[in-house]
């Protein structure tokens, strides 16, 4: 016992430091915590995915409410005006292709059923709005292209969540497989989670600022959350989907009633800064926790399935290139369609999900997580070296060759010598 605490807490520390580095380097955290995993687990074989038992279904349970939650309130509903256009163009038809593609070779590789293979290209078809953002925060593109990128990886977001665990019910409860069984249970999963999440949102945040007098009153939300998870699960909904809208409706309060209830009065709006940090710890925490966690689980002995992960990683980006070429506008310069191009990673959620999946599925799902672990990681690798290579001035040859259409980009202002050391032209001081 004594030794898995202190496990937990070198974790934490290092996970910790890995997120300082990300933030100077752009190594993405997720890199090395799933590194440390595999070292203590695949590699060494200290520690074995069997040691936790159902604690560790509890705590993928657990991790899959809190990154839902926390995504849902992150997510801004006036944004989507932002993706009407070249954005949600863009958004859609590479889900749908990327989807559609990965599906068809993952069902010829793996030889798995079909509904399989499309809960495995749902997956693989977003893009994680965390490791995109750093990334992102030392290239020099537009203002508009950076909106589209965040939009799509949030709204790509959605569209994996709901579409895979649609197909999970309906691979789940057995029979045929059909556009029209999975339209259904869409249908019922996101019906009941809508409903039931509004109204605990509603009365959550009518009564919030009562709550906020009793002791441990942040706790207490996080309890709630797991309520409405837990109801909608029994109700019949899906409780995946219940979390996270109503992370949504408690986000965007200050809209929803500006729009659609200005008659009633709620006295509090929005989360304090303290509510929004503490969510914001936990999922730090189980994000640290959940990466090694994945680590330990990844097959690596299973080679054939770890570079079935690269290769569909290659063909993300492959099928990923016409989309932004032709989504996209002539006026989008060729560096921000490279940009566009390399910045689809997968992250957490899709991490979150595979791992969910392969325990409703049980044995004949294992091949799940392994593909999608595999392609996280190589994922990953790929942004983050491209996104180097491009801030460099390299890979200028992808644009100018596959997106031709485009516009070039202009060319960098030349510097203008300064009168004094330490003015900048304009004769203002620049500090250090």
């Amino acid at each position: 016992m004594t030794a898995a605490i202190l496990f937990i807490g070198i974790i934490l520390f290092l996970g910790q430091v890995f997120s300082s580095l990300f933030e100077k380097t752009r190594l993405p955290d997720v890199l090395p915590l799933m590194i440390l995993g595999m070292i203590l687990g695949p590699v060494t074989g200290l520690v074995r995915p069997e040691m936790f038992g159902d604690a560790g279904q509890i705590f993928t349970t657990l991790a899959l409410i809190v990154v839902l939650f926390q995504s849902g309130m992150e997510f801004k509903i006036l944004s989507l005006r932002g993706a009407i256009g070249p954005g949600f163009l863009l958004t859609t038809v590479a889900f749908g292709l990327i989807m559609l593609v990965i599906s068809w070779l993952s069902h010829i590789l793996l030889r798995i059923p079909q509904i399989y293979a499309l809960i495995i290209g749902s997956i693989i078809a977003s893009n994680s709005t965390a490791v995109i953002t750093p990334l992102l925060a030392k290239l020099n593109i537009s203002a508009k292209s950076k909106t589209i990128l965040f939009l799509e990886a949030n709204i790509t977001g959605g569209y994996s969540i709901v579409i895979a665990l649609a197909l999970l019910g309906v691979a789940v409860k057995g029979g045929d497989f059909s556009a029209q069984k999975v339209g259904a249970e869409i249908l019922l999963s996101f019906g009941l989670g809508l409903l039931l999440s509004v109204v605990a949102g509603l009365f959550w945040m009518r009564i919030l600022n009562r709550v906020r007098g009793l002791e441990n009153a942040v706790s207490l939300t996080f309890a709630f959350v797991l309520l409405v998870y837990s109801i909608s699960e029994y109700a019949g909904g899906d409780g995946a989907i219940a979390t996270l809208v109503f992370g949504v409706v408690v986000g965007n309060m200050r809209l929803i009633k500006r729009l659609w209830l200005k008659k009633l009065n709620f006295q509090t709006l929005t989360f304090n800064e303290g509510e929004k940090g503490f969510f914001e710890e936990v999922e730090f925490i189980f994000k640290t926790l959940f990466f090694v966690f994945m680590g330990i689980s990844m097959r690596v002995g299973e080679i054939h399935l770890v570079l079935l992960g690269l290769f569909l990683v290659l063909v993300k980006f492959l099928v990923r290139m016409p989309c932004v070429n032709w989504c996209t506008g002539p006026s989008t310069d060729r560096n921000d369609c490279a940009v566009m191009l390399a910045m689809c990673p997968n992250g957490l959620v899709s991490a979150v999900l595979a791992a969910m999946i392969a325990q409703e599925l049980g044995e004949q799902g294992r091949v799940i997580p392994d593909v999608i672990y595999s392609v996280i990681f190589f994922g990953v690798i790929l942004s983050s070296l491209m996104s180097f290579r491009i801030e460099k001035g390299g890979l200028q040859w992808i644009g100018s060759r596959f997106f031709a259409r485009h516009r070039e980009p202009a060319a960098p202002a030349p510097a203008q010598p300064s009168a004094a050391a330490g003015e900048t032209p304009d004769g203002q001081n620049q500090g250090l």
